[in-house]
């Protein structure tokens, strides 16, 4: 892949912050080798290998990487038999290698949870024997061969110890006579090439016997080691000497138990080099809220909710910044994209390009996990300003060699970014050659995506196969960008109303809309026109949303209704036989009663069979009362029978989900009336419908609406006014509104034509005053584009 499309995309700068991420120079150096793959099954493994470690750093345990040191170039030096590290080199090995024995025992509890980092771990080896020899002779701050490296050693110091101190011993003698005697210009004792002297004025250097080793920069001073002790320091440069052997057996023998494991250290410090490498990338793609996506190499692109990640990067944490979602390679492979100046064309190009190398790359990127990237051979990019000055070659000449370079050289599973095909020169000429040139770049089968301002590009778009619109949208009320990508669309280059907002009077753009002729007006219009119904549409949704969601919360709230009910009426029901089952158990007991009486007092057989004849008969009212209790608690909570029939504007009481409601239109052929109970309109059966007292309020506002439609009249929700005036089309509508309401439709469509547009002008001025009238737009281009308008009813 050509290197020069890294600079275009800007991947250059996403490898300039990536080198700063890894732990140790081994990470940076192979973030600096990052270059685009081909090969899916490796990029699979790169993505997956960063989604695992990003989730060690959100979820897991802190990875164990910090103290990584870059041990390669000690690894070449001990190399050879004889070679071994000082200890600042020794040092930086044991931390590497403190830190490999950590990594190895991290991914050891964890060998499921991480697959393809704890392959990586198999080639980290411990060190153990390695670590505790190099501590224990090795101070790992001051980079100091400790005492105890050795006996040996410990015995040597401990010599140069005794004989510094009779040194010092004698010179500091030597110190306070020649002080009295001012020989001295400090009454210090410094050391000079290893040895201990004293610094001496230079015009008395006679006065005291012994080597000068050095002199002052002034001259002034002179410093002079004294005969006296002069034996004494070559005792101690002979012991230094025999010191300095002893740390040299010490380290070679280090480097000899280093070189033992030379094999294994170096797969380790190969392995962890690659974790911190994969460590960097993790922490980019937190930085970036990044993800792994999907990959394929049937050169199909679908980024969803994508953002470019140096926008993201920035500082301003209030920064909006607005998502995309492209599609590319499916249903078509060229993608004409359009918009106003400043309005993000640009930054969508790059999005889809830096994306795509990204993910080639094995890096994460912003999106929602779904999106699905195609891995190309090639990625060609031609954006900004071509213009050289070098060879002599204006802006549109570097545009057309750039041009011939892609056309000769994409190919099928390539990915082509043109930004502003065909300017620089005379826009139909640019804009012939622009057609000429993703003609054939699509029979080619390669992905492209331009940005253009030409309208002859947007008409070639729509017409021809495997070609598409794209735009980015405009706001005509603030007259600012909103940057959000929309496919299948043209977009206006709005360059009179953006004039406008920087400042331009009003007198000079409407000039210029003259200047530019009717036919390309009306492309203009018709496009702004496109713009405004579908964030019209946009609104409209998302009031629908809005309303479904409160619509499903109140069936909720009704089946709960529902259902508390049901289980009232169970529980009264059930109360209502045990009181039954209460009043026979004491009429029985007052049967008994009264029989064991009647014997006591020896009544006659009469008064006996009266008595039970009375018994019987209360038996049997108390049981018809039982039944009419029964049959009492299985009715419905409503008093009287369901409604056979309704009248429009009736209100009626909804059973089923225990609301009132008002009836919108008469019984269908399958028995079903619309009602309006609160802000839902919905058919319910007539049978689940019950007459409900209606207050004086109601009864007014039903005969208003008797009053005001005809609705034996009313079969359709298009009105056509196709030659009427104002004051009859206004009419008309008025009338057609009521019948509409009555009749349960919220939305309806009024035909009026285009003509003038003093019609259309005249009853948008009177639907804007309805109270009934929710809101108004132009339908679909194949349903009557500005010639028909759309009412949203309430």
């Amino acid at each position: 892949m050509n290197e020069e499309v890294f600079a275009t995309l800007e991947l250059d700068k996403i490898i300039n912050h990536l080198i700063d991420l890894p732990v140790s120079s081994s990470g940076k150096k192979l973030i600096q080798q990052i270059k685009p793959a081909t090969d899916l099954s490796l990029i699979q493994r790169q993505l997956t290998e960063v989604t695992e470690l990003r989730e060690i750093l959100d979820y897991d345990d802190p990875f164990p990487i910090p103290g990584l040191q870059d041990i390669s170039d000690a690894l070449k030096k001990i190399d050879l038999k004889g070679t071994f590290l000082i200890a600042e080199e020794l040092s930086k090995f044991v931390q590497t290698l403190e830190v490999a024995r950590k990594i190895r025992s991290y991914f050891i509890a964890r060998r499921e949870k991480y697959p393809l980092l704890n392959k990586i771990s198999l080639n980290v080896y411990s060190f153990i024997p390695i670590e505790k020899e190099i501590s224990r002779c090795i101070n790992k701050l001051s980079f100091e061969i400790n005492d105890h490296a050795s006996p040996e050693l410990n015995r040597i110091r401990r010599l140069i110890e005794v004989q510094e101190r009779q040194i010092k011993k004698k010179l500091e003698g030597m110190v306070t006579t020649f002080s009295t005697k001012g020989y001295l210009q400090e009454n210090l004792i410094v050391l000079r090439n290893g040895r201990l002297v004293l610094m001496v004025k230079d015009e008395h250097r006679g006065k005291i016997k012994g080597l000068v080793h050095d002199q002052s920069a002034t001259g002034a001073t002179v410093f002079v080691e004294p005969l006296e002790t002069l034996e004494l320091n070559n005792k101690i440069r002979v012991l230094k000497t025999e010191e300095r052997k002893e740390i040299e057996k010490i380290l070679l023998k280090i480097a000899d138990l280093i070189r033992e494991n030379l094999t294994e250290i170096q797969l380790t410090a190969e392995a962890l080099a690659k974790f911190d490498f994969i460590y960097g990338k993790a922490i980019f793609s937190q930085e970036i809220r990044g993800c792994q996506p999907v990959i394929n190499d049937v050169n199909k692109t679908e980024i969803i909710k994508g953002r470019h990640p140096l926008l993201i990067r920035r500082d301003d944490v209030n920064r909006n910044i607005i998502p995309i979602d492209v599609t590319l390679g499916d249903k078509f492979s060229t993608l004409v994209l359009s918009g106003p100046n400043a309005g993000g064309k640009t930054v969508a190009l790059k999005t889809v390009g830096l994306l795509s190398l990204m993910t080639a790359c094995g890096l994460h990127i912003p999106a929602d996990p779904s999106s699905d990237i195609a891995i190309f051979n090639n990625i060609f990019a031609t954006i900004g300003d071509q213009q050289s000055i070098e060879n002599d070659l204006s802006t549109f000449s570097s545009h057309v060699a750039k041009l011939r370079e892609i056309v000769d050289q994409a190919g099928e599973r390539d990915l082509v970014l043109i930004d502003e095909i065909g300017s620089g020169t005379d826009p139909d000429e640019g804009a012939a050659l622009a057609i000429a040139i993703l003609e054939k770049l699509t029979s080619l089968g390669c992905n492209t995506v331009v940005s253009t301002h030409q309208g002859a590009l947007k008409i070639f778009a729509h017409e021809t196969d495997r070609v598409e619109n794209g735009s980015m949208e405009f706001d005509r009320e603030t007259l600012k960008p909103t940057f959000h990508f929309r496919l299948g669309i043209p977009g206006s280059s709005y360059a009179y109303e953006i004039a406008r907002r920087l400042g331009l009077s009003e007198k000079i753009t409407q000039r210029a809309r003259e200047l530019t002729g009717a036919k390309k007006n009306q492309v203009e219009e018709l496009l702004i026109d496109l713009e405004n119904r579908m964030q019209q549409y946009r609104s409209l949704t998302n009031e629908l949303v809005i309303k479904k969601s409160d619509l499903d919360s109140l069936i909720k709230l009704y089946e709960y209704k529902n259902d508390e009910l049901s289980k009232k009426e169970k529980s009264l029901k059930n109360d209502a036989i045990e009181k039954a089952e209460q009043i026979l158990k004491n009429a029985n007991s007052t049967l008994e009663n009264t029989i064991r009486k009647i014997k006591e007092e020896q009544a006659s057989r009469e008064s006996i069979k009266f008595a039970r004849e009375k018994i019987k008969l209360e038996k049997e009212r108390i049981n018809k009362e039982k039944l009419q209790l029964k049959k009492k608690s299985s009715k419905v909570l409503s008093t009287e029978k369901f409604l056979t029939k309704v009248a429009i504007g009736q209100d009626v009481f909804w059973q089923t989900y225990q609301r009132n409601g008002i009836v919108l239109s008469e019984a269908d052929a399958s028995g079903k009336v619309l009602i309006q109970a609160g802000d839902v309109k919905i058919k319910v059966p007539l049978n689940e419908l019950y007459p409900v007292q209606q207050s004086a309020t109601k009864k007014s506002y039903k005969s208003i609406i008797n009053i005001s439609a005809d609705l034996n009249k009313l079969k359709t929700n298009e009105i056509d006014i196709r030659g009427f005036t104002v004051e009859e089309g206004v009419s008309a509508i008025d009338k057609f509104l009521d019948e509409a309401i009555m009749s349960g439709f919220d939305q309806v469509y009024i035909i009026h034509g285009k003509g003038t547009g003093s019609l259309r002008k005249g009853i948008y001025r009177f639907l804007d005053r309805h109270p009934r009238v929710k809101s108004k737009g132009y339908p679909e281009w194949s349903l009557g584009d500005t010639g028909m308008t759309v009412v949203n009813l309430q």
